[in-house]
C-alpha cells in the first residue's frame, strides 16, 4: 500500500486504506457492525482534518490505524450500555463466494470472536501478519521486537486459537 502524500486527494487515501482499516476494526471491536462504524467515524475526522493531515509529515496510514483502534475503544463505550436485539430474519443475498451474505458475516464476526480473545500481542500480530498481509519482519519493525518473537507469538496465538475452536466444537456436540 502507498503512502498518501500531499496533494492526493481524500478518495485515493480511502480506496487504499479501507480493507486494512475495516479488518483492524473487525479484529479489535469483535463485532462487524461496530467496527464499521469506527472506520466511517475515522474517516470522517480525517476528511474534516485532511488539509492539516497532509500538510504535517507524519504517515497518515499510521495516523490512521491509531484512530480506527481509538474508535473502537470509543464505540465500545458508547455501546456497552445499549441493550441488543437479536436478528430474526436473515437476508436472502448471497456474498461473492457463493454462501449467503449473512452467514458470511457470521463467519467473519466468529473469527474476530476469537481474534479478540487472544492476549493482546498475540492479537497485534495475527492482526498485522494474518488480517493486513504483512510479513514477520515487518510487523517485528512496526512493534519494535525480534522476529523470532513475531513467529512465537504467531505459532502461540495458533494453538490459542485451535484450543478455541477445538472447545466450541466440543459445546456444539455436547
Amino acid at each position: 500500500m502507498s503512502e498518501a502524500v500531499p496533494g492526493v486527494d481524500f478518495e485515493s487515501f480511502v480506496f487504499e486504506t479501507i480493507e486494512a482499516f475495516s479488518r483492524l476494526a473487525r479484529a479489535q471491536a469483535g463485532d462487524l457492525h461496530s467496527a464499521e462504524d469506527a472506520v466511517q467515524d475515522v474517516y470522517l475526522n480525517m476528511y474534516r482534518r485532511w488539509d492539516q493531515l497532509i500538510a504535517g509529515h507524519g504517515s497518515l496510514t499510521s495516523y490512521g490505524r491509531t484512530a480506527v483502534k481509538r474508535a473502537v475503544i470509543d464505540q465500545f463505550r458508547r455501546n456497552k450500555r445499549m441493550v441488543t436485539v437479536p436478528v430474526h430474519e436473515l437476508p436472502d443475498t448471497e456474498s461473492g463466494i457463493g454462501i449467503p451474505e449473512a452467514a458470511y458475516e457470521m463467519i467473519k464476526e466468529g473469527i474476530d470472536e476469537l481474534v479478540a480473545i487472544l492476549p493482546e500481542r498475540q492479537r497485534e500480530v495475527i492482526t498485522l501478519c494474518v488480517l493486513q498481509d504483512l510479513s514477520p519482519a515487518v510487523v517485528a519493525q512496526r512493534l519494535q521486537i525480534k522476529e523470532e518473537s513475531v513467529k512465537r507469538y504467531i505459532k502461540a496465538a495458533a494453538n490459542n486459537l485451535k484450543k478455541s475452536i477445538n472447545e466450541h466444537s466440543e459445546e456444539a456436540t455436547a
